[in-house]
């Protein structure tokens, strides 16, 4: 076992260490998929916990040898964010478990946000409460990007916002960060718009994002709406295309298994 704890959260270190133990028997469950996420709560702390996809024999070899695990990078990451200004929900402690010395296991745990995701307001968009939060969002988009910051992983989804009732300012919170690149100098534009067409929003938010996001920038609307929608549509393509291509190489793999044990066709 291997366990690093944020120092300013020693009084979780036993809930941390016995997660192995307690993770499937308890705590809410806010994801289930590749990944598992759980809401749990520990002397007096609102936690979400990440437990990652234990990985197969090739990538348990990379990442114990070669590469930091997924739920290391995650906690690192918030930490580069944080200090860079940039809000995630404060890391607690990442941990990562071996079987025949390879990784098997491994959890990040944070904070609970109590932010709304993004997507709230761009399903919703153009109620005309979602524009201010648009707005700010597109504003927050640029600050990333103008920090050398690309969140490999950009959707409507990993964005959290609230409005601050004393301040009536927007705030952001960027989650599912174990694929971050960050750089000393800022984004180069096609680079910004790669990033950007990631963001699986109804076209009319898009749109509206990528017009205050060139207003931010300070460059020109109508390029970028023209660059912001190639990349997207070109982005979408591919994505279906590779998805097609999944469902023939299944469906021709459920094929073979029927013929092989004399299944009708």
């Amino acid at each position: 076992m291997r366990i690093h704890l944020n120092p300013a959260s020693e009084a979780l270190r036993a809930f941390a260490e016995g997660l192995p133990g307690s993770f499937d028997r308890s705590g809410e469950t806010l994801h289930e998929g590749r990944n598992t996420i759980k809401a749990f709560e520990a002397d007096g702390n609102k936690l979400a916990v990440k437990r990652f996809q234990r990985p197969d024999p090739l990538r348990a070899v990379i990442y114990t040898f070669f590469r930091r695990s997924k739920a290391r990078r995650s906690y690192e990451h918030a930490e580069r964010l944080r200090a860079l200004g940039i809000d995630s929900p404060e890391p607690v402690a990442w941990s990562e478990y071996r079987r025949h010395g390879l990784l098997c296991d491994s959890y990040y745990v944070c904070h609970r946000s109590d932010y709304a995701p993004l997507s709230q307001a761009t399903n919703r968009f153009p109620a005309p409460d979602t524009l201010p939060v648009l707005e700010a969002f597109a504003r927050f988009a640029a600050e990333l990007h103008a920090k050398g910051i690309e969140h490999e992983d950009f959707n409507h989804g990993n964005i959290l916002w609230q409005r601050d009732p004393a301040t009536d300012r927007f705030r952001f919170q960027l989650i599912d960060i174990n694929r971050m690149r960050f750089s000393a100098r800022a984004l180069r534009p096609r680079r910004c718009m790669i990033n950007l067409r990631r963001l699986a929003c109804p076209a009319a938010a898009f749109l509206f994002i990528l017009d205050r996001y060139a207003e931010a920038r300070g460059w020109n609307g109508d390029d970028t709406l023209l660059r912001g929608t190639f990349f997207r549509l070109v982005f979408g393509r591919r994505r279906a295309l590779r998805k097609r291509f999944r469902q023939r190489i299944s469906a021709r793999r459920n094929g073979k298994t029927r013929r092989k044990f004399g299944f009708p066709e």
